[in-house]
């Protein structure tokens, strides 16, 4: 049965559904003790019928399974399958676990079981009819416990709390019952003709009542798990052997030694639970060891499927690589242009390369192209253009030669005067004033600082982008101050950004003043908590912490994308904090896929379906960004690219990653925005925590463009009001005309 429910489900398949697989298996054994303990069938012989009548109907049943459903997908067997022999085995940690762990377990319940038949014995002494009656209502009432616990609250345990604490209900219950067992056993004592010891007995009959309806309804459910992280090629031989052999090996050294402990005159029952004690232990510390080790399986797993789409992807890009730097010769120059450009994009190291290739193209514009990029990249100077003193072969178009004061201060200082850089920063050429640029970048003189600010406002924008590359080399804070102010043109906008990031530390002060600077434009804060972020290290991740909680809650998630990027980890006075966007984020996602569901399959339906999808994809990226400020990077990293892969086997131990590592208030509402489920089943699973009102498709789109803007985007907006205007829904001409001033 359970060969072939391990090589039809996979893992997340599994734990979704072990919990009742075997509902039938409990029901016929819950008939046929009640069918017992009634004495209705009077004569052996019928048993027997109805025995073999199961076995056909369940052949019957395999039959079907096997024309049905291909079981030999599940083992993946591609060349030589691995060896699994026992000395092989005993090397792997894992698989030790996992039979030390079955046979802790074997032993505890044979000694229950041990104990237990001894007091039945006692009690039911001379009684056989009131002995058979009691065994049939007892195990029957075990198997509806089992049957109820696995219907109802086996799969919840599962999901909300993961296989750790699956496996440490029955240690952690069964310890209580040993503790009480001992306690009644040396108060009220072992002699079942003391009128207490129904007591004892009472204790007794319910540690074997829950040891067993645990160990079928919880423990060996979510044992089988897992096996899951094992190689698939050879995970159903590993299973077999230790619950096979293993398990077989176990009850035969449990019995063993009751039958080498009861030969010792000075033990009694209690003594048996003493032994229980030790034996459960042993029990907890294992479980605790073999978790541990199964969430290593998991991320070794991931790992390695990584790597195998690493290796595609990289070969992949290889082969692109090649073809466009073939295009590179070609004559045809949009061809080479283009595929430059491409290049340039997705590898930013070959672009000298690439433009030394360009140089020796046989097309005139081509090389021409190349040629001007060049200058680009490099940034021309005009300092060529201002000479001592002009020679009779020098072309004088564009030569300046300087004045006589000037040259005297040059030769009495050896450096540039103040003056100058004064006259030529004032200068109505842009030459000279892309000149004075160039020159403050050579003087240290501080005074000149102040031209430079001047500069990085000028109206030219090659005087301008000379002055902000000369801020990298010479600059104080109202330098800085000056340089932040460029974000709010976007022709300068990056430049100044790649500066500041290049002054690192330094700019963090000037930063952090400008973007609490009164009448700060909404644009400049954005790329003030952008470049911090990228700058990194432990004052900007404080500088971006103390602005967590700004009014503005756009610019408040701003900040929380920053501090990922910068590699933040929050201590614990900030998880409550991390944890609250991660939900905020959770419960946006929920209302989308709601709305999503909603709105109407039109045309413009279609592309505002399309915007909302794209804003879920966002979302989403936000929440791993967040969460890596919680838990291990690599593991957040790993789970995001598993998933991001799109593969069912990804999926599911990315998945399963998480549960094993995620908090409990956290693993219920992430786990649905992540999984591979339908669009239905998430809301039904995030409703519980983000309950939202059916909409019809107009109020959804009523409600999207009213909404704040941490929850729908500009996007989502535009195509919402495009989708009001045409179906022409006039009722919303006053939400409209609000947004005008939007």
């Amino acid at each position: 049965f359970w060969g072939v429910f391990g090589r039809m489900f996979d893992l997340r398949q599994s734990k979704r559904i072990i919990g009742g697989i075997d509902t039938g298996q409990l029901t016929a054994a819950i008939i046929a003790f009640f069918i017992i303990g009634f004495d209705l069938l009077d004569n052996i012989s019928n048993y027997l019928i109805i025995s073999a009548i199961s076995v056909l109907f369940s052949m019957i049943f395999l039959a079907i399974i096997k024309n049905k459903f291909d079981l030999q997908a599940a083992d993946l067997r591609t060349g030589t399958e691995p060896e699994t022999k026992f000395g092989e085995l005993i090397s792997n940690k894992y698989v030790i676990l996992l039979s030390v762990f079955l046979a802790l377990s074997i032993s505890a319940f044979i000694f229950i079981e041990r104990t237990y038949l001894t007091v039945l014995d006692d009690q039911y002494s001379g009684r056989e009819d009131e002995l058979l009656r009691f065994i049939a209502w007892f195990n029957g009432s075990i198997l509806v416990f089992s049957f109820v616990f696995q219907t109802f609250f086996n799969d919840a345990i599962i999901a909300n709390y993961g296989l750790k604490i699956s496996l440490l209900i029955l240690p952690f219950v069964l310890a209580i019952f040993v503790i009480t067992t001992i306690v009644l056993g040396i108060s009220v004592g072992t002699d079942a003709r003391s009128p207490s010891f129904y007591l004892f007995f009472l204790s007794v009959a319910l540690s074997k009542l829950f040891v067993t309806f645990l160990r079928d309804a919880m423990e060996n459910p979510a044992y089988k798990l897992y096996f899951m992280p094992l190689d698939k090629r050879i995970r159903f031989d590993i299973q077999a052997k230790v619950e096979g052999v293993v398990n077989e090996f176990s009850k035969m050294l449990a019995g063993g030694a009751i039958l080498i402990i009861g030969l010792i005159s000075a033990v009694n029952l209690i003594s048996y639970y003493y032994i229980l004690a030790i034996i459960i232990v042993c029990w907890i510390w294992v479980t605790g060891k073999l978790y541990n080790e199964y969430r290593n399986k998991i991320k070794i797993k991931l790992e390695s499927m990584e790597e195998a789409e690493g290796d595609k992807e990289s070969t992949t890009l290889t082969k692109i690589f090649e073809r466009l730097e073939l295009k590179l010769d070609q004559s045809r120059p949009e061809r080479a242009v283009f595929s430059f450009r491409l290049m340039e994009k997705l590898n930013p190291s070959f672009i000298n390369e690439g433009l030394n290739k360009m140089l020796r193209n046989p097309n005139e514009d081509v090389r021409e192209y190349a040629q001007d990029k060049m200058n680009e990249i490099r940034g021309v100077s005009v300092s060529h253009r201002y000479v001592i003193k002009m020679k009779h072969d020098m072309d004088k178009s564009d030569k300046m030669v300087l004045k006589e004061d000037d040259l005297k201060v040059l030769f009495e200082t050896a450096g540039i005067s103040k003056n100058r850089i004064a006259r030529l920063s004032r200068s109505a050429r842009n030459n000279d004033r892309q000149y004075a640029t160039e020159l403050i970048g050579n003087s240290q003189n501080e005074d000149t600082l102040s031209y430079l600010i001047e500069l990085l406002r000028d109206i030219d924008p090659k005087v301008r982008v000379s002055a902000i590359k000369t801020t990298i080399r010479r600059n104080n804070r109202e330098v800085l101050i000056g340089l932040i102010e460029n974000f709010n043109d976007s022709r300068y906008s990056s430049l100044a950004t790649n500066a500041l990031i290049i002054l690192g530390e330094k700019a963090l002060d000037a930063l952090d003043g400008s973007f609490y600077k009164t009448n700060q434009t909404f644009v400049s804060m954005q790329k003030i908590i952008q470049v911090i972020g990228r700058i990194g290290g432990r004052k900007a991740q404080k500088l971006l912490w103390n602005k967590i909680d700004y009014p503005d809650r756009v610019l408040a998630s701003k900040v929380m994308v920053a501090l990922g990027e910068c590699g933040f980890r929050a201590n614990f006075n900030q998880i409550t904090r991390i944890k609250h966007a991660i939900e905020s984020n959770i419960q946006d996602i929920s209302w989308n896929i709601a709305a999503y569901l909603e709105v109407e399959n039109t045309l413009d339906g279609k592309i505002l379906k399309k915007a909302i999808q794209q804003e879920n994809k966002h979302d989403i990226e936000h929440i791993y960004t967040l969460l890596s400020m919680l838990y291990d990077q690599k593991s957040i990293a790993l789970v995001k690219e598993n998933i991001g892969s799109g593969t069912s086997e990804g999926t599911t131990y990315a998945i399963e990653l998480l549960d094993v590592f995620l908090s409990g208030d956290l693993k219920q509402k992430v786990i649905p925005v992540l999984d591979d489920i339908s669009r239905s089943e998430r809301i039904k699973k995030l409703s519980i925590f983000y309950p939202r009102a059916p909409l019809s498709s107009r109020e959804v789109i009523k409600l999207l463009i009213n909404r704040d803007f941490t929850q729908t985007n500009r996007w989502s907006k535009a195509c919402a009001i495009r989708m009001i205007g045409s179906s022409k829904i006039n009722e919303y001409s006053y939400d409209l005309i609000a947004n005008m001033f939007n």
